[in-house]
This record gives C-alpha cells, structure tokens and sequence, in this order.
C-alpha cells in the first residue's frame, strides 16, 4: 500500500477521533445535573485561560454553558462545574465582532465566554454570587 495513502488514513483517523471527543463527550451532563432545574443554557464559544492569559482549551467550537441555582456546568473537551462562590470578577468586554464575558477565578485562571445573550449570564452571576456573599 502507498505510504501516502496511510498517512492520509491514519491523520483521519485520528481526526474523526478527536471530532467524536469534542463533539460527542461534551454533550452529556455530569450526575450533577441529573433531577434539578436548570435555570439557563446556552451553546457558545468559550475559552479557559490560566495566569497570565495562556490558552489552555476552547476557541470557535461551540461549548454548552448551563446554569443551576449553585453552580454552573462549562463544556469544552470535558465538563467542568463551578461553583458561584469560585468566581472572584467579571467583566464585559465588547469588540467590533463580538461581546464577551471574562469570568476571572480565585485560583488565577479566567473563562472567556462569548454568548448570544449577555445579559442574562452577567445577571444569573452577579445574583448568585451576591447570594453566597
């Protein structure tokens, strides 16, 4: 077989890989989230960034962001869910193209969300973090 033609299966087969990990993986809900109410979701661009602004996931793909009454639940590569009480600031930002919503953590990491809908996010975390202060 023509060593071009296996490099071309492999390379897909490792796309066609990655695209289930993404795609597939993240629309699942952690345990969680399993028998409460949610009180917002949406699908969105997000990005996590750790210290100084290094990029660590997300981008363009569009990630589900729920919305419960204690935590939150961020679905990029995997599901991860944060607590109201973790987040220290958040701030707007709006470019020419988009709005954002930076999500800074205690920890030094931020969450970079670039929704539909950015009013209803910053007010379910400003109310929900007044809530635990």
């Amino acid at each position: 077989m023509d060593e071009n033609l296996l490099a071309l299966i492999y390379l897909t087969a490792i796309g066609v890989f990655f695209f289930l990990v993404i795609f597939v993986t993240r629309m699942g809900k952690l345990p969680e989230e399993a028998g409460i109410e949610m009180l917002y979701e949406e699908h969105c661009s997000a990005t996590w960034k750790f210290l100084k602004g290094v990029l660590l996931a997300g981008g363009v793909v569009p990630s589900r962001v729920s919305f419960y009454e204690e935590f939150f639940v961020v679905s990029l590569i995997k599901q991860t869910k944060i607590d109201y009480k973790e987040v220290s600031t958040m701030a707007y930002k709006s470019d020419w193209f988009s709005k954002s919503i930076i999500i800074n953590f205690d920890n030094g990491s931020s969450l970079v969300l670039k929704p539909k809908n950015v009013k209803i996010i910053q007010s379910i975390i400003k109310d929900r973090r007044k809530r635990e202060e």
